[in-house]
């Protein structure tokens, strides 16, 4: 049975702003009730899919045992040779099975949690709203890669996960690094912070390549194919990809002086 997929709707993201969804305990954002639903009718699916995957891969183990022990037994092997290798083929198909079922139900466990943001910082340098999407970022370490994804049921590309964790703090920004480059407040390198973003991989277009900066030489992207969210270091990034510049998104969520 194929895992169904749940498509986080735009408009299911958008809901969870910054004052709107920061519910219960101060310091958090939690899921939106809908999505949150959503989340959990795809957990019962998973759960029941991967009861039926357990069971099968406990049945292909007995029967992998029978055959090696008819194969040990047999005085000619040949005929049984064949059968032990489907078999072990069929019980690595069912393994793999039962753990991209456990990996995507921790994922969906997870992304059921609120975010916790931190507490505020009284320096004249911090960039409060930066710290809140370092924070939100964080929480969806691990989840994997994919091209066009901007949701962490399905999975990020680099620009969809900028677009994810900003859309949970009230900003609204594209799904393309190269949008997200020239329509975002630009920064000196020198002067990052957390919570801006840094642009890579120099095209005529564009960047084609976000990463969300964290400190200390790090950031959070999500990488390419076959990889998954997780840190990575500025200056390797920037050797690797080539370094375009920064931007800080933060200061368009910044209350505009009025006369």
């Amino acid at each position: 049975m194929r895992r169904l997929l749940v498509t986080l709707s735009t408009a299911a993201v958008l809901s969870v702003l910054a004052g709107a969804a920061r519910a219960g305990a101060p310091g958090f954002i939690v899921v939106d009730p809908s999505l949150h639903a959503t989340i959990e009718r795809q957990l019962d699916a998973d759960r029941h899919a991967l009861a039926q995957a357990q069971q099968r891969q406990r049945a292909l183990a007995i029967r992998v045992r029978a055959a090696r022990s008819k194969l040990a037994a047999a005085t000619d092997p040949f005929p049984y040779e064949d059968a032990v290798g489907k078999l072990q083929t069929a019980a690595t198909a069912a393994a793999a099975r039962v753990t991209g079922l456990n990996a995507a139900i921790r994922r969906l466990q997870a992304a059921l949690q609120p975010v916790r943001l931190p507490a505020p910082l009284n320096t004249a340098s911090t960039d409060a709203v930066g710290w809140d999407a370092v924070a939100v970022a964080e929480h969806y370490l691990g989840v994997r890669y994919l091209w066009g994804g901007s949701n962490p049921q399905a999975g990020f590309d680099c620009s969809g996960f900028v677009k994810f964790v900003y859309a949970q703090l009230g900003l609204t920004l594209t799904h393309y690094a190269a949008t997200q480059y020239v329509t975002t407040p630009h920064i000196d390198p020198s002067e990052l912070q957390a919570g801006d973003l840094v642009f890579f991989e120099p095209r005529a277009d564009g960047p084609g390549h976000v990463g969300i900066y964290i400190g200390e030489g790090q950031l959070i992207e999500a990488p390419h194919t076959g990889d998954v969210v997780k840190l990575a270091p500025l200056a390797k990034l920037s050797a690797a990809l080539g370094f375009v510049g920064a931007t800080r998104p933060s200061e368009l969520l910044r209350p505009i002086a009025t006369a």
